[in-house]
């Protein structure tokens, strides 16, 4: 892989994000100064955009499962929000179900299901941060991925340029990324952490059979942002290795490092275990995590290798669309290549790269094999690491993602001066399908350090 640029951030660049599709200055600012400024609706997949502030209240309906609407403001993750709602219902968090994982640092309205929960019971949880807003029983429960996306409400502030110079470059911003087919569709900064950007790593080793060097990756990094107890916690768990002295020192919201090292503390070498005691979506989460980072790496190897993002060659992959979503996946050769390019060109279809896994297989001697191949040399990963035969459960097959995402709705509302905060303030609205991540469209406009995404 090249060596570091000064041009990008270094977080950027450790998760695998190295280039800008557009060319424009960004405007710098901040996102999330306060929760109200990043707003992520559900969008069902009949197109349903789940408005915050709506109540539907109790609907009609039959079966074992309640499917109910949530409105969260930034205490939870989804895993947290779940974990919570279990406790008060008494019952287990197993039983839940949802769409999709949203951001935590946002105002969030999503579907939830639970199997066996009337809406009644639902309608009537009280839990701070969290509010029901309506409640039906069905006969199917909400399946991760049964949507077509999210809507944004975003605000930037803290931008230092004049009114004018904001507009004009955000404007510029939007042009230019629908002359070149979108946005890079990467893996965003939350896929991976930006207080601890370990995900990826953890599940690199545990892609590898690292399982011990996995967990003290996941317990003991220490990371600049986190708090003073946390730092001294990991710190003296790295020094020591004793589990039992390290969950008196972690704090008590460090709830998945405690519930690992409270099984280490019994069984001080199966690691394996201490990761089983985990959620099961969080343990999968590692893994996936390394596929984003692998991904990301390869969406960016092909920028630097200069070949097109927003057409495809003979060897490529291409993806069709319908509504904006993918639909199936087409091997390009030199009998369709004019076709599928045709396609690209009216919205119907994106070039597609792999999410690599144990069933990747790329047309030999193509560039994006010698690409693929070439990132995971120097990962020194292979193919059948993604079996991850001592904890088969994690076994990821591989898939296949767009390289370049046009964001429709796309809208650039207002700039005006920031009376509150000073400054100047940007408000935009778009809409993102599943498995894109705002914070990549952000970027391109403000263009400024990560962790003021």
């Amino acid at each position: 892989m090249e060596d570091r640029g000064g041009s990008l951030l270094d977080l950027e660049f450790e998760l695998g994000m190295r280039f800008f599709m557009t060319k424009t200055p960004g405007v710098g600012g901040r996102l999330r100064f306060k929760l109200e400024d990043f707003v992520v609706e559900e969008v069902t997949p009949e197109g349903e955009v789940l408005q915050r502030g709506v109540n539907w209240g109790i609907r009609e309906g039959e079966g074992d499962y309640c499917i109910f609407i949530v409105e969260r403001c930034g205490t939870y993750d989804t895993f947290e929000m779940i974990r919570k709602m279990a406790r008060a219902l008494r019952v287990s968090r197993k039983r839940f179900s949802y769409a999709g994982v949203k951001d935590k640092r946002a105002i969030v309205v999503q579907r939830v299901s639970a199997w066996r929960v009337d809406p009644e019971t639902i309608m009537s949880l009280r839990t701070r941060g969290i509010v029901v807003r309506g409640a039906w029983c069905s006969a199917e429960e909400v399946k991760l991925g049964d949507l077509w996306g999210n809507f944004f409400r975003v605000n930037v502030r803290e931008i230092r340029l004049p009114v004018s110079r904001t507009e004009e470059r955000i404007t510029r911003v939007i042009e230019e990324l629908r002359a070149e087919g979108g946005m890079p569709n990467f893996y965003g900064h939350q896929r991976f952490g930006i207080t601890r950007p370990v995900t990826h790593m953890v599940g690199l080793k545990l892609l590898k059979g690292e399982f011990r060097e996995a967990a003290m990756e996941f317990l003991s990094r220490i990371y600049p942002e986190e708090s003073e107890e946390a730092k001294e916690a990991r710190r003296y768990l790295a020094e020591t290795m004793d589990f039992k002295g390290a969950l008196k020192r972690f704090p008590n919201h460090l709830v998945y490092e405690r519930a690992m090292l409270n099984h280490l503390m019994k069984l001080p070498n199966d690691f394996v275990g201490a990761f089983r005691k985990l959620p099961r979506g969080l343990i999968l989460m590692f893994v996936h995590a390394a596929q984003s980072y692998i991904f990301n790496l390869i969406l960016s190897e092909r920028k630097k290798f200069d070949l097109p993002l927003n057409r495809v060659n003979a060897g490529d992959f291409a993806v069709t669309l319908r509504n904006g979503l993918p639909e199936s996946v087409i091997l390009v050769d030199e009998g369709n290549v004019d076709r599928v390019n045709y396609l690209i060109e009216w919205g119907r279809a994106a070039l597609a790269l792999p999410i690599v896994g144990y069933d990747t297989t790329l047309p030999s001697g193509s560039l994006q094999e010698e690409i693929v191949r070439r990132v995971l040399s120097e990962l020194e990963i292979r193919l059948d690491s993604f079996k991850v035969k001592s904890m088969p459960e994690l076994a990821a097959r591989g898939n296949f993602r767009q390289a370049l995402v046009n964001p429709p709705t796309l809208k650039l509302l207002r700039v005006s001066k920031d009376r509150e905060v000073g400054g100047v303030m940007a408000s935009l609205y778009f809409s993102l399908p599943k498995g894109s991540y705002a914070t990549c469209l952000m970027r391109e406009i403000m263009k400024t350090d990560p962790t003021k995404y």
